[in-house]
């Protein structure tokens, strides 16, 4: 009897033990980490792809996760997956009856726009019953040899009016998606758009395509929305670097100069326009004090550099570019050209504009002869480039006066509409001199434009030789 008494009473301890073991078997499972991986070998040179893979009782989930030869990139893209598993994971527990499996699935579309150009389109599925589904999209754009990465305002000139315009045009290209226009609502579409920094977007020479989550912009509409606006629309919003980043062919970079000159001519038709240069530099003494009055006059100039001085001062030259202003070629060291050989012109202007090209990304469309001093091998080397060689028909002489009062005077004296002003930005006194005259300028009605603009609203784009307009 007694035997019997305690084989009962031990029995059930153990019922009473197994019951809570039950409970740390399946928290077990839901923290299991026994994760399976798998690497498979990759067509693209610069990325290595792994899948990392769990079931378990609770959940499952797949996660594609790309490897570059960038540390900075890898750490990124890491982190943000990290904290997609993460928030899954805690939705998972924190489930008190988990009654299905859940599911989380980031799968990768790479796009390899250039040789070093990627865009990465992360997909996330995330399943957590059958009435709790999501879609979420996640794109990274990066150079992988520079490694950047890279913002809309990258890409596009994106100041209050030109916003205004794409999100009219992007607008447009919602309201084609007939499943979707039942769903759409304008105001809420902008409210969206004005967030440039959540902006979900790739770019390659077809066009620009945008992608935004699960009810992120149709509150309706069950799924991620993608459209793609098509280069052409919006060439003239494109940074101008995309042409050398995206290795747009020769006809694509002909058909996007016709659009842009001719939205320049709808916009410059009437006006008292000239075209402000700055030679020599950049300089740490003059560009950046330039550059901060041009800002305040709402002026946009063209630099004429040197290759030598770009190598030295990469950022200001950059700063320049990104400041909306025109770069262009004044050859490497500022020799007479006219005494140099075809093979001496041709590496001094060779290497500036592949100097410029590298750290600017533009490949410059306008020559600078120093001195203003040319041959008809310049005006050769020029043609077979697709170059223009630019002159000037204001010359302030502030290489020669150094002297703010008597720049002022000169420039007043002999400027035209469609006049090209000679300046320099090596001078401090020339920076200091700017503000002044620009003022002067502005309340006699000039406004104030790169070269190419210059060419373009008189009609001279593509002209081997310009000087600007006399009196």
């Amino acid at each position: 009897m007694l035997f019997v008494l305690i084989l009962l009473i031990s029995t059930g301890i153990n019922r009473l033990i197994q019951i809570p073991n039950k409970l740390v078997n399946h928290q077990a499972n839901i923290k299991a980490e026994r994760v399976k991986e798998n690497e498979s070998n990759s067509k693209y040179p610069d990325i290595q792809l792994k899948t990392f893979s769990q079931e378990t009782d609770a959940y499952t989930y797949s996660i594609s996760k790309p490897e570059t030869r960038s540390e900075k990139i890898n750490s990124t893209i890491a982190k943000w997956i990290k904290g997609q598993k993460e928030a899954f994971l805690k939705t998972v527990s924190l489930s008190k009856r988990i009654k299905e499996v859940a599911h989380l699935n980031i799968q990768l579309e790479t796009n390899r726009i250039t040789e070093d150009y990627y865009s990465l389109v992360f997909r996330t599925y995330v399943i957590h019953g059958a009435a709790n589904e999501r879609e979420m999209v996640k794109v990274f754009n990066f150079d992988v040899k520079k490694a950047p990465f890279l913002t809309i305002n990258d890409i596009l000139h994106l100041d209050e009016k030109h916003l205004d315009e794409i999100k009219e045009m992007i607008w447009e290209e919602l309201q084609e998606n007939k499943e979707l226009l039942p769903y759409l609502n304008k105001r809420q579409t902008n409210e969206v758009l004005q967030e440039l920094e959540e902006w979900q977007w790739s770019i390659d020479r077809k066009g620009l395509t945008l992608y935004w989550d699960e009810y992120e912009l149709a509150e309706g509409y069950a799924g991620t929305v993608e459209i793609s606006v098509p280069i052409k629309k919006i060439y003239v919003f494109l940074q101008d670097h995309m042409d050398s980043y995206l290795q747009m062919s020769k006809e694509q970079q002909v058909e996007k100069k016709k659009i842009i000159q001719e939205e320049h001519r709808k916009k410059l038709t009437n006006g008292k326009y000239v075209a402000l240069t700055f030679d020599d530099g950049p300089s740490p003494q003059g560009t950046p004090k330039i550059l901060k009055t041009l800002e305040k006059f709402d002026a946009k100039a063209t630099f004429f550099m040197l290759g030598s001085q770009v190598d030295y001062y990469p950022d200001l030259a950059r700063k320049v570019v990104e400041e909306g202003h025109e770069i262009a070629n004044h050859t490497n060291s500022h020799p007479n050209l006219s005494k140099m050989s075809d093979a001496i012109i041709k590496k001094e202007l060779d290497y500036t504009n592949e100097k410029i090209k590298e750290v600017t990304g533009i490949s410059p469309s306008l020559i600078r002869p120093p001195y203003g001093i040319y041959n008809d091998n310049v005006i050769k080397y020029a043609k077979e480039n697709n170059q223009s060689t630019i002159l000037w028909s204001v010359d302030s002489l502030d290489w020669k006066n150094r002297n703010g009062s008597a720049i002022q005077k000169i420039v007043q004296n002999e400027i035209t509409p469609g006049a090209i002003v000679l300046l320099h930005d090596i001078h401090s006194t020339t920076a200091d001199a700017l503000p002044k005259l620009l003022k002067t300028l502005k309340q006699a009605g000039y406004q104030f434009i790169t070269v190419s603009q210059l060419l373009d609203w008189k009609g001279k784009n593509g002209i081997s030789l310009y000087y600007g307009s006399t009196k």
